[in-house]
């Protein structure tokens, strides 16, 4: 076993290895990052440059209303030729300055009474929710359009992605007008590319910066979880060797002391027993044979616990010996045993410990807690791994290994663990408990 070499070989590649790994998955939600945060900010971009475009534009469209329409409305409604004259040289000149593209003055009864489109002045439309929303609730509004309405129909813009407003007219007569106006989309544009050259590298920026200044930070605290990691695997095989040690320590001293005594006892009783005088009574005899029958008993005894404490070297055909060892013990306390050895790949001293330790933790746990009649141990593997099965017909998982607290059940899932295994404990269908190793081969 390896325990008998005194060490348990180190495994600091796979905590480089685990480094790395975390590293990259890092990187790659760093860069996922950049692109989710991209891609949200040039959504923000668009909504922002949106909203302020629309506002800005319904700032223009009041400013026109107040400042051009309401004088010259109520001379237009009049006939005065010279006010529809100088609304348009009006809308001309911000045609150029603020982009606007058209214009409509609606009343409540969806008659256009001016347009920079003389063709529609005078012409009657269904009134729109639009129109009815601005001259009835006395709501200024805006938002991307298309001209695609039916009073916009026969216009040159219908195909063109414009910003439309509607601004209320109050004028001095107590009537109440809507003010229709449309302006091209740069606005939209000039905020949105101003975003864009200002938030997104921000906030790209700002993801990088702290990328940047937490991987050599993650991957400190990453590189010390992993030397943690193999100062307990470190400290779980020397626990695993000194244990190995001190067994071995104890079965040279069972071996080379009691056991010794005690069968130089049962032979000098045998001697006794021959050399007794004619005539000694036969309870004398009997006493003596008892004794004797005694001795050869705890020698025998102190044999089977030098072996649970010390097995057998588990390399070549020590292991299947070493499981049937184990077997005998539960036959002894009348659990009737089925073994199954079959293992078709060589086994290294790490592998062969292991197995073996699982075994005997778990017919321990069947002799101390299962009140089983049967039990089954099964031994298999291959070129890929090794099974361990071990099942009894007992109390069932509540009793078994998977008991909070089990020392000896954490050691074994600690070194299953650490050759890249793992143990499971479950309940059998027919009743009791089935505790399943499972450990790969090294090619």
């Amino acid at each position: 076993m390896a325990d008998r070499e005194g060490t348990v070989p180190a495994r600091d590649s796979g905590g480089s290895r685990t480094v790395r790994r975390a590293v990259v998955a890092m990187v790659l939600i760093g860069l996922s990052s950049f692109t989710v945060v991209g891609a949200a900010t040039l959504f923000a971009a668009e909504s922002i440059a949106k909203r302020t475009a629309l506002a800005e534009a319904a700032r223009s469209a009041q400013l026109m209303g107040n400042v051009i329409f309401k004088p010259a409305v109520p001379r237009l409604i009049r006939g005065d030729r010279t006010a529809r004259a100088q609304l348009d040289e009006a809308v001309a000149a911000r045609e150029s300055e603020a982009g606007v593209v058209r214009v409509k003055v609606w009343n409540r009864q969806g008659v256009v009474l001016y347009s920079n489109e003389h063709h529609a002045i005078g012409m009657s439309f269904p009134l729109n929710d639009d129109v009815r929303k601005t001259i009835d609730g006395h709501a200024s509004w805006a938002d991307l359009s298309d001209l695609s309405d039916e009073e916009n129909i026969t216009e040159p813009y219908g195909d063109s992605r414009l910003v439309e407003v509607y601004v209320p007219l109050d004028l001095a007569s107590g009537e109440r007008l809507a003010l229709e106006v449309y302006f091209t989309d740069d606005r939209v544009a000039i905020a949105r590319d101003e975003l864009m050259r200002t938030l997104v590298p921000f906030s790209i920026l700002a993801l990088l910066l702290l990328l940047v200044t937490q991987l050599p930070v993650s991957v400190q605290l990453l590189r010390r979880v992993s030397q943690a990691d193999a100062e307990r695997s470190r400290l779980l095989a020397n626990a695993l060797t000194a244990s190995e040690r001190e067994r071995r320590a104890i079965a040279r001293d069972l071996h080379d002391g009691v056991v010794q005594d005690l069968a130089g006892a049962g032979y000098a009783l045998e001697a006794v027993r021959a050399d007794l005088p004619p005539g000694t009574p036969a309870s004398t005899g009997g006493m003596l044979d008892r004794v004797s029958e005694v001795l050869r008993g705890a020698v025998g005894s102190l044999r089977t616990l030098m072996v649970d404490i010390y097995p057998p070297d588990l390399t070549e055909d020590g292991l299947p010996q070493a499981v049937e060892l184990l077997a005998e013990r539960l036959r002894r306390e009348g659990v009737a045993v089925t073994t199954t050895v079959d293992v078709r790949a060589a086994l290294g001293p790490d592998l062969a410990a292991a197995a073996y330790r699982c075994t005997r933790e778990c017919v321990t746990n069947i002799l101390k807690h299962a009140e089983a009649d049967r039990a089954w141990i099964d031994v298999t593997g291959g070129q890929e791994r090794l099974l361990v099965v071990v099942t009894d017909d007992g109390k069932g998982p509540g009793t078994a290994l998977g008991t909070t607290g089990h020392l000896g059940l954490q050691l074994i899932r600690d070194t299953a663990s650490e050759l890249g295994g793992e143990v499971t404990v479950a309940e059998r269908p027919d009743g009791g408990t089935e505790v399943r190793t499972v450990l790969p081969v090294p090619s």
